[in-house]
């Protein structure tokens, strides 16, 4: 419809969601646990990262077991975690036929959230007149290049009611011609740009993996791998092995998608 979207290459990946277990797989084990003392542990049965480490190093460590040993699955061991105090989880996974008091929990990393989305102001304004975007189909800046645990829920209240004060404000559209859709995307098969989203816009990523998005027939991937491209660096969740530093000369510096794609800055 027109809207500005920005930072489209920054996902955040969860480095614990149970894999390879019948109705858990992708259920995602907080980190919490690891903050009660649960432990990570690869194919050799050795601990390899610090559990406490910021959640994209963890995850990224857990990316580079399974591609050094071609398992599957890490292993969470939360043996010594007072159960008592996550009953949600240990409920499912005693469900699915996992005693956490007992038996290590195979986990690998799963997408999580998106940083970027539509670009908005700080009353969660779009570019759109009478459009505004609240939450993770939003992107508000709050959330920079790597969310915070739990800080989505801020981001629902502060910005739901900025959005509900502002849009009550808003004066009529008399007259206005709305703007004009584009066409809707042909359908496609989703599992092939799935696939290529994860093989070429994972964890990390290169320049090599992301142009070839830009051949897929879905255009949300084709933006995602456009967005990846520009931001030649690493940044929380945007991880590229052809430019692993981060550059300060892009501080504050968002990924914003037109007509053409490009950085801005946000003050």
């Amino acid at each position: 419809a027109g809207a500005a979207l920005a930072d489209l290459e920054l996902v955040q990946f969860h480095p614990t969601a149970i894999a390879g277990v019948g109705g858990a797989d992708g259920f995602l084990v907080t980190e919490a646990i690891r903050g009660e003392g649960a432990t990570l542990h690869g194919a050799d049965g050795e601990r390899f990262v610090d559990e406490l480490a910021p959640r994209d190093e963890v995850a990224r460590a857990v990316f580079n077991q399974l591609i050094q040993t071609g398992a599957p699955a890490v292993e969470l061991d939360m043996t010594g975690v007072d159960a008592a105090l996550f009953p949600n989880i240990v409920a499912k996974l005693m469900q699915v036929g996992i005693d956490p008091g007992r038996q290590r929990i195979p986990v690998s990393p799963a997408a999580h959230y998106m940083m970027g989305g539509i670009a908005t102001e700080l009353d969660a304004r779009s570019t759109l007149p009478s459009l505004f975007a609240v939450g993770e189909c939003a992107c508000t800046g709050l959330h920079g290049a790597n969310r915070l645990a739990s800080n989505s829920l801020s981001e629902c209240f502060v910005y739901g009611a900025r959005a509900a004060r502002a849009a009550l404000e808003e004066p009529p559209l008399l007259g206005h011609e709305p703007a004009r859709a584009a066409e809707p995307p042909p359908r496609v098969d989703l599992q092939p740009s799935r696939e290529a989203l994860w093989r070429h816009a994972g964890l990390e990523r290169d320049a090599e993996g992301l142009g070839a998005l830009l051949q897929d027939p879905h255009p949300l991937v084709r933006l995602v791998g456009a967005c990846g491209l520009i931001r030649e660096e690493t940044r929380g969740a945007h991880a590229r092995r052809d430019f692993p530093s981060t550059d300060p000369g892009l501080d504050l510096h968002h990924v914003v998608a037109r007509a053409d794609t490009r950085f801005q800055r946000w003050s």
